[in-house]
């Protein structure tokens, strides 16, 4: 659609409008991916084509303060994480894809109404692929539900206080090395997913290059932890999808289900006069806002989201045992590229994302 170095930016905003079928999708999820050689080579190219082009699309706020608040964190965790792959005695696989045919998916997440459907849950156990995000094991483990999977990507502080408790060694934890560094200290397999941030682009070229393994990139337009699991189990033919814990709105007056840590995490923050229910209260309220709305919207489009389903829907439903359901998880193992490479990259073209510092002694762990 687009060549030269001088694009005409209103001729292809309007040819992306005109697009066939196609202008609904364009304006809900368009997203711009930066190869950092195109970064490194057209710098004012790539800056006017962020001013000109994805403005129009994308939610201009919201990422922007989610990228610029958490960029210098993903970027110390990637390094540290790869660093510490040396030494950590943990099983790394690096995800391909899940396949299969007629397979019930359950994803649960940690909203109040994950309580009211645990009879339904402990009832049907054996029947669903579970994923369970890393906010709702504190409740589903000491209730008896062993998920088949924990999703876990946030790289902040909190995610430590969801694993402060007695976690079966053999459940895979499905990340990303710019995941909370905690994760990384248990003996859980983990699952890495190339989310197509810059260093995993950079991961999945030296894959390719020094092993010629396939590292395919899982986007994931909503922004959480659902968006994942929908994403990354897609290619598993005639799946079921139900959810369970997910609304992004208070009930019955608390952010939460009981047991996701934020108890701990918030408790010097708790006095007489400010109860854990007004100090989680911004986390969640009576209203969808801000990128709740933004992903409640884009998990609610019929469109791309094939037999999602609540599972207070589906009560009078039969599920075939998961014996009888075939699904696999393609992966592959292998020593990780170079974190020298990874490091030099990050100081050559992303230099404001990383303190100085902190980059010499990544290249001094990976030169020695």
């Amino acid at each position: 659609m687009v060549t030269g170095t001088d694009p005409n930016w209103s001729e292809l905003k309007e040819k992306i409008r005109n697009l066939a079928n196609g202008s609904h999708i364009l304006n809900s999820k368009w997203s711009l991916y930066i190869t950092p050689s195109y970064e490194r080579t057209f710098p004012e190219l790539i800056k006017n084509c962020q001013n000109n082009f994805q403005s129009q699309f994308s939610p201009k706020d919201i990422n922007r303060n989610t990228i610029q608040h958490f960029s210098k964190l993903w970027t110390h965790n990637y390094l540290k994480n790869r660093t510490g792959l040396f030494s950590n005695d943990t099983r790394i696989h690096w995800f391909q894809s899940f396949s299969g045919k007629k397979t019930s998916v359950l994803f649960v997440g940690a909203s109040p109404g994950l309580e009211l459907d645990l009879p339904q849950i402990k009832k049907d156990r054996n029947h669903f692929l579970i994923f369970a995000s890393d906010t709702a094991i504190g409740y589903l483990l000491p209730n008896g539900i062993i998920p088949d999977y924990i999703v876990s990507f946030d790289s902040g502080r909190g995610t430590t206080y969801h694993y402060l408790l007695d976690l079966p060694k053999q459940i895979p934890i499905i990340t990303w090395l710019g995941g909370s560094s905690y994760i990384f200290e248990l003996s859980n397999p983990k699952i890495l997913v190339n989310t197509g941030h810059p260093l995993d682009q950079i991961t999945e070229h030296l894959f390719q290059n020094s092993l010629g393994q396939t590292w395919p990139h899982y986007t994931n337009p909503s922004l959480n932890l659902l968006g994942m699991v929908l994403s990354i189990t897609e290619a598993i033919k005639e799946r079921e999808f139900f959810v369970s814990g997910v609304s992004y709105l208070a009930e019955r007056g608390k952010s939460h289900c009981k047991g996701t840590g934020y108890e701990r995490f918030y408790l010097p923050d708790i006095n007489r006069k400010k109860s854990l229910e007004i100090t989680t209260k911004r986390l969640y309220s009576g209203e969808r806002k801000g990128k709740n709305q933004i992903a409640w919207a884009e998990l609610n489009q019929k469109e791309s989201l094939p037999g999602f389903r609540f599972l207070s829907e589906a009560k009078e439903m039969n599920f075939l045992s998961i014996q009888d359901q075939t699904y696999s998880l393609q992966s592959f193992q292998g020593f990780p590229p170079s974190i020298a490479d990874l490091a030099k990259w990050a100081d050559q073209d992303h230099s404001e994302i990383i303190h100085k510092k902190t980059l010499n002694t990544w290249l001094r762990f990976s030169l020695s």
